[in-house]
């Protein structure tokens, strides 16, 4: 059994990195319906100068956004190339991306863990080629955090250990965690057991 998510963020650590969300769907066809709708609100959008389609798999919708009122109705002129533009003006890169997860594992499965789908925010890729269960994700996270930690000063440290603490409770507590450490910054999104219906 298969669920699609589309997640949603600006690519790596633009402001509102933290705001990157996952939405879940059944098929394929119904998740790039959900994304098709959004960009028709992002046509609309003065702020949009750009939208591009990367078909390499996994296939990805990049939108650039200005903030610049006098670049609103922009574009990315064809002699320049797009990164050099969002580096000269005061824009960001949101991206959507469809993600395909085997879920069978919760297929007759009495357990009450959930799993996970990570997510890189600096890469803008995911982050873990599995799906780790509630205990496997805190263990991981833990041993980066203080992989991360080992070399920092009393501060940081301290900083580290309150960004793992409040991860730890978000697993347990929430469908979204994210923790944002020096260069470690992962969002983590708890895969449904079963999607609600819209019957």
């Amino acid at each position: 059994m298969k669920m699609y998510a589309v997640i949603h963020g600006v690519c790596g650590l633009y402001e509102g990195y933290s705001d990157t969300t996952c939405d879940w769907f059944p098929t394929k066809e119904a998740a790039q319906k959900h994304i098709d709708q959004c960009l028709e609100a992002y046509r609309d959008d003065d702020m949009c100068v750009n939208i591009d389609h990367d078909d390499h798999m996994p296939a990805s919708t990049y939108v650039t956004m200005t903030n610049d009122p006098d670049d609103y109705k922009a574009c990315v002129p064809e002699d320049m190339d797009h990164d050099d533009w969002v580096a000269e003006n005061d824009a960001s890169v949101e991206v959507f991306r469809i993600v395909e997860v085997d879920v069978s594992r919760y297929e007759g499965s009495g357990t009450t863990e959930h799993m996970w789908l990570t997510w890189d925010q600096q890469d803008c890729s995911v982050a873990w080629d599995y799906n780790p269960l509630c205990m496997s994700l805190v263990a991981r996270v833990s041993s980066d955090v203080m992989d991360n930690t080992s070399d920092v000063g009393h501060y940081q440290g301290h900083h580290n250990l309150e960004q793992l603490n409040e991860f730890i409770s978000s697993v347990y507590y929430r469908n979204h965690a994210f923790i944002d450490v020096d260069d470690y910054s992962m969002h983590a999104f708890r895969i449904p057991k079963k999607l609600k219906s819209n019957d």
